[in-house]
This record gives structure tokens, C-alpha cells and sequence, in this order.
């Protein structure tokens, strides 16, 4: 019996290079300035980027609103694929409580004097991806990635 995917994507190119893009994409410092749509911020208490390490950030709405967030880097090859996932904390230690349930691979591929930036969020089951959707992920996701893009033109 095949399986279902429950499988968000997002591809964009963007006007800038992937040594740039990898950048921003590859401290905290840079990426805590275009991780979520504005006017909301995010702030990350861990972002050890490679294969085991661990990522903790809160996102500040403008009305006072929090959202936590942990996970895990599952795979990291510098300047061509992050996969990540708040299924696990770091060294894939299983996590407990109210979770979205998805593992993203986000790929970084040259296109011309671009990146071609795709996203695939794949969830546990049906009801995390409807949540995952009404919570506006082609819409923030959207957003992040033109953030992403004017922030990795400033460096």
C-alpha cells in the first residue's frame, strides 16, 4: 500500500546567489532577520546547523503573541540542502507535548545568477497539514522568502 505524503511545497527562484542565500540562511544572526513575516520577529536560543544539531526559536507577533518552536537538523550540506523537523530535539532525541508534526527539505539550486529555492514540508498525517495551512503556510512561507531574498542582497 502506497503511502501519503501529506507534502507542502514551495519553489521560487530568487534574484540572488546561492553563496548569498546559504549566508543568510546559515547563522542565527542572519536568519533570525527574515525567518518570519513581518512585523512578527523571531529569535532563536539554539541554531547548531548540521546533522544532529538543534534549533529553538520563539516568534513575536505585534500584539504580544508567542510561538515556540524546537527541532532538530536531520541533514545539512552546506550551500545545496537543509532538512529539519520538530519531531526530534537535537541528536534525534524524540520530542513530547503539542507539536506541528513535519520534516522540511529545503533545497538550494543555482538558476543562472539565482537560486531556485525549494521548500517540501511533509507532515505526519492529514490534520497537521490542514493545520499547517490554516495557519498560513503558503502565505507566511511566502512572505519569509522575499524577506530572505532583500535580506541576502544587503550582505
Amino acid at each position: 500500500m502506497a503511502s501519503q505524503l501529506f507534502e507542502l511545497t514551495l519553489v521560487r527562484t530568487l534574484n540572488v546567489s546561492r553563496s548569498l542565500v546559504w549566508k543568510a540562511w546559515s547563522t542565527k544572526e542572519h536568519v533570525e532577520k527574515w525567518w518570519c513575516p513581518k512585523p512578527w520577529r523571531a529569535e532563536f536560543t539554539a541554531f547548531d546547523l548540521r546533522t544532529g544539531g538543534a534549533f529553538d526559536s520563539v516568534m513575536f507577533g505585534p500584539n504580544g503573541e508567542k510561538f515556540a518552536s524546537e527541532g532538530s537538523f536531520l541533514e545539512v550540506v552546506p550551500a545545496r540542502r537543509v532538512v529539519f523537523t520538530d519531531l526530534l530535539a537535537a541528536d534525534w532525541r524524540p520530542l513530547e507535548g503539542e507539536i506541528l508534526g513535519f520534516t522540511a527539505a529545503i533545497t538550494f539550486e543555482d538558476d543562472g545568477a539565482g537560486t531556485r529555492y525549494s521548500a517540501r514540508v511533509r507532515h505526519r498525517n492529514a490534520a497537521d497539514l490542514k493545520k499547517h495551512e490554516e495557519m498560513g503556510f503558503h502565505d507566511g512561507w511566502s512572505a519569509m522568502l522575499g524577506q530572505l531574498e532583500e535580506y541576502a542582497k544587503s550582505l
